[in-house]
């Protein structure tokens, strides 16, 4: 096997918005300034450091597609009373992740068409391909059910949130696949569903979720209705924001600690693998981190809540 190649974040940044282009995502030079804010090479180029640069492409164009279908379908369609809109989108998405080969209706799903025979080519069993659709099905039906949550004003219990961003995050389903295809690190059945690889890879997927939560969430307390680990928090506590904050990021230091402690044997086990699957997996969570932290995507010029923001939820 060749030595592993570390992508080249400016080709990784260049290529992405190529495809962003292509697909229509990027049509003016102000649309490109906004995507070149939001860093979505940069994502992909430090999520992905080791291995076949293809990965870290795809990557952050799969982060485009998620990203972007997200602002579009899973919140502007709810928001202006037009859930079926999103409902079509599911059903379309499912269509294109099961192979289907019929023409599509917009260009959102030409470019999951594309990513997806990417990724199939690029696969080196077709099982990885299952696990992605799979956990891209887990992701639309969480999608579907935060749409119901926000159509309806309804606050999701700690509970449920912590299962719906499990889902969201698409970690398991889609990111950690593709660890397996550009760090040439594919596990066989057994081991991918063994329990151990499982609780580490939960744990990498929490961390991952609430760094998000807690850095986009000064933006997203600007927005009425939108549910976000701190307001969910705030919520079931009947606490001020700024607690629930403190609480949120206890979470994500359990989460880190357990990451630690569930990683550790996997990396000594003594499977190639296992142990480069596993690199990847610590390398996501500090490139999520890095990217969080500095990406336009969660910028907000005064950092401090507008004065009608509730300092209470759950009252």
């Amino acid at each position: 096997m060749e030595p592993a190649r570390h992508p080249d974040e400016r080709e990784v940044i260049e290529r992405t918005l190529a495809w962003m282009r292509r697909f229509g995502y990027v049509t003016t030079s102000t649309e490109e300034a906004a995507a070149r804010a939001a860093q979505f090479g940069e994502l992909g180029a430090l999520t992905y450091p080791h291995g076949d640069p293809e990965g870290a492409v795809l990557a952050a164009q799969l982060m485009v597609w998620l990203f972007l279908q997200d602002d579009r379908f899973s919140e502007l369609a709810p928001a202006q009373g037009r859930i079926e809109d999103l409902a079509d989108h599911i059903l379309w998405s499912q269509r294109v992740l099961h192979g289907g080969t019929e023409a599509v209706p917009e260009p959102y799903l030409e470019a999951l068409i594309d990513l997806r025979t990417r990724l199939v080519r690029m696969a080196v069993d077709a099982e990885q391909v299952e696990r992605f659709a799979d956990g891209f099905n887990r992701y639309l039906g969480a999608v579907a059910a935060e749409a119901i949550y926000r159509a309806r004003g309804i606050t999701p219990s700690l509970g449920q949130y912590v299962r719906l961003r499990e889902s969201t995050i698409l970690m398991r389903g889609m990111c950690f696949v593709v660890i397996e295809l550009a760090d040439d690190c594919y596990l066989p059945g057994p081991i991918w569903a063994a329990r151990e690889v499982r609780r580490c890879e939960q744990a990498a997927a929490r961390a991952i979720a609430y760094t998000h939560d807690i850095l986009s969430g000064m933006r997203e307390l600007y927005w009425p209705g939108h549910t976000n680990l701190i307001t969910v928090l705030a919520d079931h506590f009947h606490c001020p924001l700024d607690e629930a904050l403190r609480r949120a990021v206890y979470m994500y230091e359990d989460q880190m600690r357990r990451f630690d402690r569930l990683a550790r044997p996997l990396l000594e086990s003594g499977d190639a693998r296992l142990a480069r699957y596993v690199r990847g997996m610590g390398a996501w969570i500090r490139g999520n981190l890095d990217w969080s932290m500095n990406c336009g995507r969660y910028h907000v010029t005064s950092p401090r809540p507008p004065d009608n923001l509730p300092s209470l939820f759950g009252t």
